[in-house]
Protein backbone atom coordinates (compact mmCIF):
# COMPACT_ATOMS: atom_id res chain seq x y z
CA UNK A 1 0.00 0.00 0.00
CA UNK A 2 0.97 3.49 -0.58
CA UNK A 3 1.29 6.17 2.01
CA UNK A 4 -1.02 8.87 1.59
CA UNK A 5 0.28 12.45 1.95
CA UNK A 6 -1.06 14.62 4.27
CA UNK A 7 -0.88 18.32 4.16
CA UNK A 8 -1.54 20.14 7.33
CA UNK A 9 -2.38 24.11 7.39
CA UNK A 10 -0.88 25.75 10.19
CA UNK A 11 -2.17 29.10 11.34
CA UNK A 12 -0.03 31.39 13.56
CA UNK A 13 -2.25 32.48 16.90
CA UNK A 14 -2.96 36.07 15.74
CA UNK A 15 -4.08 34.77 12.21
CA UNK A 16 -6.84 32.70 14.46
CA UNK A 17 -7.48 36.05 16.22
CA UNK A 18 -7.91 37.94 13.19
CA UNK A 19 -10.15 35.26 11.74
CA UNK A 20 -12.36 35.03 14.96
CA UNK A 21 -12.72 38.67 14.81
CA UNK A 22 -13.52 38.86 11.18
CA UNK A 23 -16.59 36.25 11.49
CA UNK A 24 -17.77 38.03 14.21
CA UNK A 25 -17.61 41.18 12.63
CA UNK A 26 -19.44 39.89 9.58
CA UNK A 27 -22.15 38.40 11.81
CA UNK A 28 -22.85 41.51 13.59
CA UNK A 29 -23.06 43.70 10.11
CA UNK A 30 -25.68 40.81 9.14
CA UNK A 31 -27.59 41.17 12.18
CA UNK A 32 -28.29 44.63 12.11
CA UNK A 33 -29.05 44.36 8.30
CA UNK A 34 -31.69 41.72 9.47
CA UNK A 35 -33.12 44.36 12.03
CA UNK A 36 -32.79 47.36 9.37
CA UNK A 37 -35.14 45.37 7.29
CA UNK A 38 -37.45 43.99 9.90
CA UNK A 39 -38.00 47.68 11.39
CA UNK A 40 -38.86 48.70 7.39
CA UNK A 41 -41.12 45.72 6.77
CA UNK A 42 -43.31 46.68 10.92
CA UNK A 43 -43.22 49.99 9.11
CA UNK A 44 -44.48 49.24 5.83
CA UNK A 45 -47.10 46.83 7.30
CA UNK A 46 -48.35 49.21 10.32
CA UNK A 47 -48.73 51.94 7.06
CA UNK A 48 -50.69 49.52 4.93
CA UNK A 49 -53.00 48.47 7.71
CA UNK A 50 -56.80 49.95 7.49
CA UNK A 51 -59.66 49.23 8.44
CA UNK A 52 -62.40 47.77 5.91
CA UNK A 53 -64.89 49.81 7.57
CA UNK A 54 -62.86 52.63 6.88
CA UNK A 55 -64.99 54.98 4.44
CA UNK A 56 -63.20 57.27 1.88
CA UNK A 57 -64.01 60.03 4.36
CA UNK A 58 -62.12 59.14 7.01
CA UNK A 59 -59.42 58.61 4.90
CA UNK A 60 -59.55 62.67 3.42
CA UNK A 61 -59.50 63.21 7.81
CA UNK A 62 -55.49 62.36 7.63
CA UNK A 63 -54.08 65.37 7.71
CA UNK A 64 -50.74 64.80 7.51
CA UNK A 65 -50.53 62.52 4.48
CA UNK A 66 -49.41 63.99 1.38
CA UNK A 67 -51.93 64.01 -1.78
CA UNK A 68 -50.44 60.69 -3.23
CA UNK A 69 -50.85 58.91 0.32
CA UNK A 70 -54.56 59.66 -0.16
CA UNK A 71 -55.20 58.36 -3.34
CA UNK A 72 -52.64 55.33 -2.11
CA UNK A 73 -55.46 54.58 0.72
CA UNK A 74 -58.55 55.55 -1.04
CA UNK A 75 -57.75 52.94 -3.83
CA UNK A 76 -56.56 50.50 -0.95
CA UNK A 77 -60.22 51.09 0.50
CA UNK A 78 -62.12 50.48 -2.16
CA UNK A 79 -60.14 46.90 -2.86
CA UNK A 80 -60.75 46.26 0.70
CA UNK A 81 -64.50 46.84 0.49
CA UNK A 82 -64.47 45.00 -2.77
CA UNK A 83 -62.75 41.98 -1.28
CA UNK A 84 -65.22 42.14 1.41
CA UNK A 85 -68.20 42.70 -0.91
CA UNK A 86 -66.78 39.40 -2.77
CA UNK A 87 -66.38 37.53 0.53
CA UNK A 88 -70.12 37.80 1.89
CA UNK A 89 -71.43 36.66 -1.47
CA UNK A 90 -68.98 33.35 -1.53
CA UNK A 91 -69.87 32.55 1.92
CA UNK A 92 -72.09 29.52 2.28
CA UNK A 93 -75.61 29.98 2.92
CA UNK A 94 -76.25 30.20 6.99
CA UNK A 95 -79.61 27.70 8.22
CA UNK A 96 -80.50 28.39 11.33
CA UNK A 97 -81.59 24.42 11.38
CA UNK A 98 -78.97 22.25 13.54
CA UNK A 99 -80.18 18.56 11.92
CA UNK A 100 -79.43 19.43 7.87
CA UNK A 101 -77.51 16.93 5.96
CA UNK A 102 -75.41 17.54 3.10
CA UNK A 103 -73.33 15.28 0.42
CA UNK A 104 -69.84 16.34 0.09
CA UNK A 105 -68.41 15.93 -3.65
CA UNK A 106 -64.95 17.00 -2.49
CA UNK A 107 -62.27 18.54 -0.83
CA UNK A 108 -59.45 20.02 -2.76
CA UNK A 109 -56.30 22.07 -1.50
CA UNK A 110 -56.95 25.20 -3.58
CA UNK A 111 -59.59 27.44 -3.49
CA UNK A 112 -59.89 27.23 -7.65
CA UNK A 113 -60.16 23.96 -7.87
CA UNK A 114 -62.88 23.69 -5.47
CA UNK A 115 -64.67 26.55 -6.82
CA UNK A 116 -64.64 25.15 -9.92
CA UNK A 117 -66.30 21.91 -8.81
CA UNK A 118 -68.58 23.91 -7.32
CA UNK A 119 -69.40 26.18 -10.17
CA UNK A 120 -69.75 22.60 -11.96
CA UNK A 121 -72.55 21.73 -9.59
CA UNK A 122 -74.15 24.64 -9.41
CA UNK A 123 -74.49 24.30 -13.51
CA UNK A 124 -76.27 21.28 -13.33
CA UNK A 125 -78.96 22.83 -10.86
CA UNK A 126 -77.65 21.72 -7.31
CA UNK A 127 -77.46 24.24 -4.47
CA UNK A 128 -73.58 23.75 -4.08
CA UNK A 129 -70.66 25.44 -1.60
CA UNK A 130 -67.48 25.62 -0.91
CA UNK A 131 -66.49 25.77 2.81
CA UNK A 132 -63.12 27.51 4.58
CA UNK A 133 -60.85 25.54 5.60
CA UNK A 134 -61.39 24.58 9.36
CA UNK A 135 -58.98 26.02 11.86
CA UNK A 136 -58.11 22.03 12.62
CA UNK A 137 -57.19 21.08 9.68
CA UNK A 138 -53.13 20.96 9.23
CA UNK A 139 -53.58 21.81 5.44
CA UNK A 140 -56.47 23.94 3.86
CA UNK A 141 -58.66 21.83 2.27
CA UNK A 142 -61.81 23.66 0.59
CA UNK A 143 -64.57 20.84 1.22
CA UNK A 144 -67.28 21.10 -1.91
CA UNK A 145 -71.04 20.28 -0.26
CA UNK A 146 -74.22 20.22 -2.06
CA UNK A 147 -77.23 20.88 0.00
CA UNK A 148 -78.64 21.29 2.82
CA UNK A 149 -81.36 18.47 2.83
CA UNK A 150 -83.67 18.02 5.83
CA UNK A 151 -83.68 13.78 5.86
CA UNK A 152 -81.02 11.44 5.49
CA UNK A 153 -82.32 9.40 3.36
CA UNK A 154 -83.42 12.56 0.84
CA UNK A 155 -79.50 13.36 1.29
CA UNK A 156 -78.92 9.78 0.16
CA UNK A 157 -80.82 10.09 -2.96
CA UNK A 158 -79.05 12.89 -4.30
CA UNK A 159 -75.80 10.99 -3.70
CA UNK A 160 -77.20 8.17 -5.52
CA UNK A 161 -78.09 10.31 -8.26
CA UNK A 162 -75.00 11.92 -8.03
CA UNK A 163 -73.14 8.77 -8.51
CA UNK A 164 -75.31 7.66 -11.34
CA UNK A 165 -75.12 10.85 -13.12
CA UNK A 166 -70.86 11.04 -12.61
CA UNK A 167 -70.15 7.45 -12.84
CA UNK A 168 -68.90 7.47 -10.02
CA UNK A 169 -69.18 4.53 -6.93
CA UNK A 170 -71.77 5.67 -4.36
CA UNK A 171 -68.40 5.80 -1.54
CA UNK A 172 -67.12 9.16 -3.84
CA UNK A 173 -69.77 11.23 -2.19
CA UNK A 174 -70.81 11.06 1.48
CA UNK A 175 -73.09 12.25 3.56
CA UNK A 176 -72.09 15.26 6.42
CA UNK A 177 -74.90 16.05 9.19
CA UNK A 178 -74.40 20.10 9.93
Amino acid sequence: MKTKDYREVQLSSSSLVFIFIAILILGIVIFLLGVSVGKKQAQILKESEIPAEATLGEAEKVSAASEGQKEAIQKELAVHQKLKNETEKKKAPEVQEENLYFVQVGAFADMKAASGVAEGFKKQGYRAFVLDPLPSDNKPVYRVRIGSFPTREKAESIRDELAKSQKKKKSDYFIVRK
